[in-house]
């Protein structure tokens, strides 16, 4: 199937809330501090589905890359045989997306070029050929230059800041191979799984002020397009439900990472925060629904949803 050309934003098009606060979170390291990373299974998924039948190397697009949180797990989960000794897929090329300058900056201190990036030390331990090509550029998800025959495109918990689902679709498709796989991750705070995170979620997502957050589920206009009806067809959701390891300090920086929280004055930021706190320091266990790891060291589970969906190109 032949795909026009999209005619689309420039690659700097971004979220004016996103690019704010994530050029600040980024570039602070604070977000990727505070993120969590992803399940395993999960991200065995994307690889194991992306992996085509002649079992040659991946070719690997990834938009919204962000700090490189998914990038590191995918790049590892690639090169390392599966759980049932199946050998790894490999990497062919990675190429990697972020319209936040911060974030860029990060990524490719972290990923590629700083002393201890996680190219070197894969390529070190032999799990990467010098020869395979590692990069990352300013994207957008309507514009990006990732070439063809990728059989992969991965957005991590990005996508529902996409401001023209149909343009991006068109983009995306046009640089998958058929057969290949568009992979949109997400985690989320599970405010079903314990009173204290919906408590939270109330807190801050009041201060939210129309950005288009994964939750409130815009991004299913993407199901509406010209570009998904001809380009895609979906896979089943999944979802991984599990808890993790948290701090006073760990869910006060998680909610600072958040673009709209950062952008926010600093003295509104601290009002924030000292609520979170006296929350979470006054209120009984047991209404909160707090369930300890290790409370003399004030470490408590963090119950988190990912919801993965795929879907193949035509």
């Amino acid at each position: 199937m032949t795909i026009d050309a999209a005619s689309a934003p420039a690659p700097s098009a971004m979220h004016k809330v996103a690019r704010s606060g994530f050029d600040s979170s980024g570039g602070s390291g604070l977000y990727d501090r505070a993120r969590p990373s992803y399940p395993p299974a999960a991200i065995s998924t994307i690889i194991s589905e992306a992996t085509p039948s002649s079992g040659s190397p991946l070719r690997v697009v990834e938009l919204g890359v962000g700090t490189g949180i998914a990038t590191r797990m995918l790049m590892a989960a690639a090169t390392s045989p599966s759980s049932d000794g199946t050998p790894p897929a490999g990497i062919s090329s990675y190429a990697a997306f972020e319209p936040s300058a911060g974030m860029r900056s990060h990524f490719d201190t972290a990923i590629i070029s700083g002393q201890d990036a996680l190219v070197k030390q894969m390529q070190d331990k032999g799990l990467l050929s010098p020869n395979v090509t590692v990069t990352v550029e300013d994207g957008a998800f309507e514009k990006f230059e990732g070439g063809a025959d990728n059989d992969a495109v991965v957005i991590a918990q990005a996508w529902h800041w996409c401001q023209d689902f149909d343009q991006a679709l068109t983009q995306i498709a046009q640089s998958l191979r058929p057969g290949g796989i568009l992979a949109l991750i997400w985690n989320l705070e599970d405010r079903d799984a314990a009173p204290w995170v919906a408590k939270i979620r109330d807190i801050y997502e009041a201060f939210e002020d129309g950005t288009p957050q994964y939750r409130l589920m815009k991004w299913h206009a993407m199901y509406k397009t010209q570009a998904f009806a001809n380009y895609f067809t979906p896979d089943e959701p999944r979802h991984v439900h599990r808890v993790l390891p948290t701090t006073l300090q760990g869910v006060i920086d998680r909610v600072l990472s958040k673009s709209y929280i950062s952008v926010l004055p600093q003295e509104k930021q601290d009002q924030l925060t000292a609520q979170i706190a006296d929350l979470l320091n006054n209120t009984p266990d047991q209404e909160l629904g707090r369930n300890w790891i290790d409370k003399d060291q004030g470490v408590w589970e963090y119950p988190y949803r990912t919801d993965l969906h795929i879907f193949r190109r035509k």
